[in-house]
């Protein structure tokens, strides 16, 4: 026969439960307004690392195509812009919300077949998200910065 004050020790109790989803709730509700503040820097963040890749993209079409055409990214309007021969289409605001191309637009970036640039000199694409700035840079030779 087992001793009475082992019978009942298994498992949490009710009030253990309640606590336990108290704390985290009362978490949850001082972490949110911390985590809001820091979506557009990360919105923003992501959104020019979409930017470099689909330069570097269009970059390597047009080495491997030998066209110029192929390599042309054009930014068309404050959220979108087209890699290549109007194949692809990318727009900030649905992928990244509140994220827009600050550079005048429309302007486009061509890579030659050789990869370099037909830039004169280096052209910052310049994005913002709620007031948080970030800008991706292609130089003359070809290559894609993120400072």
């Amino acid at each position: 026969m087992k001793s009475p004050k082992f019978r009942d020790t298994a498992g949490f109790t009710l009030m253990e439960m309640l606590t336990v989803i108290f704390v985290i709730s009362v978490l949850a509700t001082i972490a949110m307004p911390a985590f809001t503040r820091l979506l557009p820097g990360i919105r923003v963040s992501s959104a020019a690392r979409q930017i470099a890749t689909d330069l570097q993209f269009a970059r390597m079409r047009a080495i491997s195509h030998h066209s110029a055409a192929e390599g042309t990214v054009t930014f068309d309007t404050a959220q979108t812009y087209t890699i290549g021969a109007g194949s692809v289409t990318r727009n900030l605001g649905q992928l990244y919300p509140g994220t827009t191309i600050t550079t005048p637009t429309p302007f486009s970036v061509t890579f030659n077949t050789v990869g370099t640039s037909t830039l004169g000199a280096d052209q910052p694409i310049a994005l913002s998200n709620n007031g948080n700035p970030k800008s991706v840079i292609v130089t003359p030779i070809g290559r894609i910065n993120i400072p």
